[in-house]
């Protein structure tokens, strides 16, 4: 497994300076095997994760540590996935024109709402998945991770949240990784 550095989503992502989530997108040649394929990819995105500059709203975070033994996933759908509202809120009948109270992220929410906002629009989440996922979302199998396993997650533990996404593309083979966890 192998980033795919030279991806043309990179060069994209980088004119999104205030999307502060994390992404990388992992060539698989081998044969794939459901989870544990994705247990994998995880693995390697958040040993990447470590030595980029940036990550998140973090700089020069240092190697990730991880425990193995404590990472869990859920397999979730393409729709779940993609669900263009906060689905992982829940919001009280009084409470209608305020913010929403989290319970769960999920990936909509995660690109608009970091810890102080963002201007992007739908067309710009909409792109930057059409790049991700060019041939069609049909082909896609996704897990969504727990953040019990490694310290990447500590940013987000402090109060916006965390979230990590390993989606596969059957006719690309190839993972995307999207990671979740900020700080003010």
């Amino acid at each position: 497994m192998k980033e795919l550095v030279d991806d043309p989503v990179y060069e994209v992502l980088k004119s999104y300076n205030n999307l502060l989530l994390d992404y990388i997108v992992l060539g698989f040649n081998n044969i794939y095997q459901g989870e544990q394929s994705h247990k994998e990819a995880v693995i390697e995105a958040i040993t990447t994760f470590g030595f980029r500059e940036q990550v998140g709203n973090y700089y020069s975070p240092g190697p990730f540590s991880m425990d193995k033994a404590k990472m869990k996933c859920r397999k979730i759908t393409v729709d779940e996935f993609f669900f263009e509202k906060s689905n992982g809120y829940s919001l009280p009948s009084e409470e209608i024109d305020k913010k929403d109270i989290p319970d769960k992220m999920n990936y909509y929410l995660a690109f608009f709402d970091p810890p102080y906002g963002t201007d992007y629009t739908i067309q710009d989440f909409r792109k930057i998945n059409q790049l991700l996922f060019p041939v069609s979302q049909e082909d896609l199998e996704i897990y969504e991770w727990n953040d019990e396993f490694s310290d990447y997650f500590d940013d987000g533990k402090d109060w916006w949240g965390t979230a990590l996404w390993s989606i596969y593309d059957k006719t690309l083979k190839r993972f995307v990784i999207i990671g979740a966890s900020l700080s003010d």
